[in-house]
């Protein structure tokens, strides 16, 4: 057992029994963490029934699923559910039985332009007044473009870390518009 899942057993105050999969998510495994980031976690508990809840510790975020939810997420097409249902060999903590997924290009379009809708509309309204919760929801918004080509092209996210660049430039950037056209190509190759 790693040491990741043995804090999360701690933190969640469980047995291993308790977890059907757990999931390292987010900037560490896309490859973009720095010191200063938190390790985000996805925790699919055993039990089927239940509410998802979100548990924070220090420098520890851990999005808690029961079987159910997670399932209910899955078939909505959340990016985040299908994050972990792809994670790489390096992200998965535990792995239970598969749960059933079949893709539905359709519902992953709508789920994932109200997505990034949502936190591009949130970027650039308070672009000038909270820049760094902008600059990191303008990346969102484009990352998950990205992820829904990747699984509409491969059936899955091949490459974790291929918003990277976008993050690196956002990061440092003044001008939310110089993103754009990048965000319009996206938008034109997904929804042509």
């Amino acid at each position: 057992m790693s040491p990741a899942l043995q804090d999360l057993l701690h933190i969640l105050k469980c047995t291993d029994e308790d977890l059907h999969s757990a999931y390292r998510v987010g900037s560490r495994v896309y490859g973009c963490a720095t010191e200063a980031s938190d390790s985000d976690y996805c925790v699919v508990r055993s039990a089927r029934s239940g509410r998802s809840d979100l548990v924070f510790r220090p420098g520890v975020n851990i999005t808690v699923h029961t079987v159910d939810t997670y399932q209910t997420a899955l078939n909505e097409h959340s990016l985040f559910a299908l994050e972990c249902l792809y994670a790489p060999p390096g992200a998965v903590l535990k792995q239970g039985p598969q749960l059933p997924f079949k893709l539905n290009v359709d519902i992953l379009l709508d789920r994932v332009r109200k997505t990034s809708e949502s936190d591009w509309r949130k970027a650039t309204k308070l672009w000038e007044d909270e820049l760094d919760a902008s600059q990191k929801k303008l990346y969102h918004s484009i990352r998950v473009l990205m992820f829904a080509r990747q699984i509409i092209q491969h059936g899955r996210i091949t490459n974790f870390s291929e918003a990277n660049d976008v993050w690196s430039e956002a990061k440092e950037s003044v001008d939310w518009t110089e993103f754009e056209p990048l965000r319009n190509q996206l938008l034109d190759s997904l929804f042509g």
